[in-house]
């Protein structure tokens, strides 16, 4: 059985959403002792309810991540140690054959500690498009996800705004999940926002292979009877409604033209990347590569993504003794699908410290 003994544990983990958090909780089911670090950033910090979480659906995330902490400080405090702190670097010691591996880390207080095993539960980051206005809606009335946020656009205005900067992931791609994720809540009208993709003076769009727009989609998209305003978006402007949960009006303003267009909802589905404080934990040589993943396109799409790669049902990563889970190891990693992974990749480690220990006691009955 583990005994806590401050920084000196079994396991550390970095990332205090529902990933980390979850990790955490099936960590301290079997005794181990953790660590987990949150920095307090969030992929989801602006939203204010999220949704498709059994038991909390409509619950504000930030009230989600409390109740968890409390009740791991609560039930577990024996073996668990919350530190709402930036982890700043990490380190894999080498050690002998047949030892158990050995990870040192260093918080923003200078701090040190030891752990055999480490999860990175660090999330990514949502790039955004560079128009004045949007950061002020993301997550509120500018949504990605039918699951997370879709159902409450239903039988409303919607816009879908593309992003030829991004490529296809931002242009055809999003189209073709909008299409066939968001049909069935019957919003109308639909505005498509090409967002200059086939230039300033075009009336009508056009293929586009670069872009995925294909003669398919073209077709859909009219048979639907969806509009397009092929004009270059130069700002938005937002008006607050009695519910926080959302804008409420959302305003569009375009680069040569005076008419504006104005929904309450609109769709961006945006590529993601590692946040700097990942990319800056993983520096030494002894955890780069992870590092380098990053650059390199995700299983699922054909550019790089924020996720690192994992092997196997644990979500292990290249480097033994490293796990990665939430979305900073699984793609469409919504709240339950996070919750899910962080548990899956607590068993892991769970696994793996067990093994070691048996494998140490047996050596020494030889």
């Amino acid at each position: 059985m583990s005994a806590l003994n401050k920084r000196t544990v079994d396991v550390l983990i970095v990332g205090g959403g529902p990933a980390g958090l979850s990790a955490a909780m099936a960590l301290s089911r079997t005794r181990r002792t953790v660590a987990l670090f949150d920095n307090g950033q969030y992929r989801n910090a602006q939203v204010k309810v999220m949704n498709n979480v059994p038991g909390f659906d409509g619950t504000n995330p930030a009230d989600f991540r409390k109740k968890v902490q409390n009740e791991l400080q609560g039930r577990y405090s024996d073996t668990f140690q919350y530190i709402p702190r930036k982890v700043l670097s990490l380190r894999k010691e080498q050690t002998a054959e047949g030892e158990p591996s050995k990870f040192h880390a260093e918080d923003e207080n200078q701090e040190a500690w030891t752990a055999r095993k480490v999860i990175l539960a660090t999330g990514i980051k949502d790039k955004l498009p560079s128009i004045p206005g949007f950061d002020a809606i993301w997550g509120r009335s500018a949504i990605h996800c039918v699951f997370c946020h879709g159902t409450e656009t239903k039988n409303q205005p919607i816009a879908v705004l593309l992003n030829p900067d991004d490529g296809q992931m931002t242009t055809g791609k999003a189209l073709f999940v909008f299409l066939t994720k968001f049909a069935n809540l019957n919003n109308h009208p639909v505005t498509i926002l090409a967002n200059g993709m086939f230039g300033e003076d075009a009336v009508e769009p056009r293929v586009m292979p670069e872009f995925a727009i294909t003669e398919q989609l073209l077709k859909m998209i009219k048979d639907r009877g969806y509009k397009w305003e092929m004009k270059t978006v130069s700002s938005i402007e937002s008006v607050e409604g009695e519910d926080t949960a959302h804008s409420y009006s959302v305003t569009f303003n375009f680069k040569s033209q005076a008419e504006t267009i104005t929904v309450p909802w609109v769709v961006y589905m945006p590529l993601t990347e590692a946040p700097e404080s990942t990319l800056q934990l993983l520096s030494d040589p002894s955890v780069s590569s992870l590092k380098d993943n990053f650059t390199k396109p995700s299983p699922f799409t054909s550019v790089p993504m924020g996720e690192m790669a994992t092997n196997g049902f644990f979500y292990k990563t290249e480097i033994d003794g490293v796990f990665a889970c939430g979305n900073a190891g699984l793609f469409m990693a919504t709240v339950a699908m996070a919750v899910s992974s962080g548990q899956t990749a607590g068993a892991g480690v769970d696994n793996d410290i067990g093994m070691e220990d048996y494998n140490m006691e047996s050596s020494k009955k030889e």
